[in-house]
């Protein structure tokens, strides 16, 4: 449906869509394939995009809106090699006076192509450089889904007035990155807010020194294994009880705060009793000519917020006590869970492409 390599940039990109049973293009949907690092292909020129992205912050990808120009010129769906073959002009054209990084190009080509097939769903995927491309587009072209491998984090490269909107739950539950806690590429978040759900993957097994030293050994779409389509997860037990148990003991506060609030409302009242049997007590002894101890009690009544004896809200007061256990209940609640997935998980070996999926009902 679409394919685009830049000799310049690096950029390596293909639009894909199924073939149905009777052979004929399912257009409905629509696949964004963008490729990873090849440290060495195009002079080197995917390890100057990573670079880009490593110092986002301080400008670069989708922060400055493209031009009319650029959209002609990197736009052209029909256009599948840039800088071979070109005339001296155009090769000048793409490589000085309008030059362009791999981020903005990948947006550009990608909206020509959603523009010209109209699917109804769009995905994307990828690994390393390819990965963050695609959840970067993701964001921008509001991809149905995206699963990615080892990507860095491109949400500096996003537009400031999307990352001023950006809302995560929007895309935790569809967006996925799947690492390996051995990739200081994939696990870092250069300082920014996370794009998507980043789903742990079983590690590698280094050998040796040099292998334990090395940051990036869990990087290679090559240490991943698969089951059929999915990604073997691998869960620590311990790690699952250890969260379990933090979470346990993390509702103690919530006890701690249901029993001050009952406490406060027990002594409001007691406090309020006793202010009012002080003052009948003492028009009881037969100084007060004018106040019987009816008066007192209707008093009590006016002065009280909820009813007698209650100087509080006390509908504010009851939701909040629901609030609190509620919470508590929730929480505890799932932490059982995950202590039942994480026994399950173990005892049977089961393999799973996302990790969230086993919380559900």
């Amino acid at each position: 449906m679409g394919f685009r390599q830049n000799k310049i940039n690096g950029l390596k990109m293909a639009a894909l869509s199924p073939v149905k049973k009777d052979g004929e293009v399912n257009t409905d949907e629509l696949y964004m394939v963008y490729a990873g690092t090849e440290p060495t292909a195009d002079f080197g020129a995917d390890i100057f995009e990573d670079t880009k992205i490593g110092f986002a912050k301080f400008g670069g990808g989708l922060q400055f809106p493209t031009t009319r120009t650029q959209q002609q010129l990197y736009g052209n769906v029909d256009k599948k090699v840039i800088g071979s073959n070109e005339k001296f002009s155009d090769f000048s054209r793409y490589f000085i006076t309008d030059s362009i990084s791999q981020s903005k190009e990948s947006f550009i080509f990608t909206e020509s192509v959603i523009k010209k097939q109209k699917p109804k769903h769009v995905y994307g995927a990828g690994h390393s450089l390819g990965g963050g491309l695609a959840m970067l587009n993701g964001v921008m072209h509001n991809f149905d889904g995206v699963r990615v491998f080892s990507a860095p984090n491109t949400f500096d490269l996003l537009p400031k007035e999307v990352k001023e909107s950006y809302k995560a739950e929007k895309y935790d539950g569809k967006f996925f990155n799947y690492l390996h806690r051995s990739d200081l590429i994939g696990n870092h978040d250069l300082f920014a807010e996370r794009i998507g759900l980043q789903v742990y993957a079983e590690d590698v097994e280094n050998n040796g020194l040099l292998g334990t030293l090395n940051p990036i050994s869990g990087h290679s779409i090559t240490t991943f294994n698969f089951n059929g389509d999915s990604v073997r997860i691998k869960m620590n037990m311990e790690e699952m009880k250890r969260i379990a148990d933090k979470l346990i003991n993390a509702v103690d506060f919530v006890d701690d705060a249901i029993k001050k609030l009952e406490d406060y409302m027990d002594e409001t009242e007691k406090i309020a009793r006793r202010i009012e049997q002080k003052y009948i007590d003492k028009i009881d002894s037969g100084n007060y000519k004018y106040i019987k101890p009816i008066d007192i009690s209707d008093h009590m009544q006016e002065i009280s917020v909820s009813r007698k004896y209650k100087f509080y809200n006390e509908e504010y007061f009851d939701s909040a006590l629901n609030e609190l256990h509620n919470f508590k209940n929730k929480t505890t609640v799932f932490a059982q869970q995950l202590m039942y997935a994480g026994y399950k998980m173990e005892s049977r070996d089961k393999e799973l492409g996302e990790l969230y999926r086993i919380f559900e009902e």
